[in-house]
């Protein structure tokens, strides 16, 4: 009891609150399960960081899947720059399939929509620039995978 007192005490010292912030919120607002929908859920190995060449992340891309609709779905979002409009995009592809795409400036997220692909195979990549449009940050998987529904 001591402990969190003395804790509290500290953050409070600090100017911090020991509540979540308002950045942790709207962080967790934008979870790839709400940005795709009901239902969907993430793939395994169906997650990639989004880096730029120096290894920066600026963001996360989530491939998820619905199994009762057999549709996939793919979020990129940003962690870097978050609020701030700049270029971010998502991409899936299923073979034999369709393809879908969204890129334009988004203060938090990109979203490709639902395409069918039960029992196919996928590729999928996010990516999103700084507000200047000057440093790229991507991340998926370019060989298929995914292909067992």
């Amino acid at each position: 009891m001591l402990a969190r007192t003395v804790l509290a005490a500290a953050l409070a010292t600090a100017g911090l609150a020991a509540l979540p912030s308002s950045a942790y919120a709207a962080t967790a607002a934008h979870t790839p399960e709400r940005i795709c929908g009901s239902g969907f859920h993430r793939v395994d190995d169906g997650h990639r960081a989004m880096k730029t060449r120096g290894g920066a992340v600026f963001g996360h891309v989530y491939l998820m899947y619905n199994k009762r609709s057999g549709q996939n779905c793919v979020a990129a979002i940003k962690t870097a720059f978050r609020g701030v409009r700049s270029v971010t995009g998502a991409y899936l592809e299923v073979r034999g399939g369709g393809k879908s795409e969204d890129a334009q400036k988004y203060r938090y997220y990109a979203e490709t929509g639902h395409l069918a692909g039960s029992w196919k195979c996928v590729r999928y990549a996010g990516w999103t620039r700084d507000p200047d449009n000057r440093v790229e940050a991507w991340g998926g998987r370019q060989s298929w995978g995914n292909c067992k529904g």
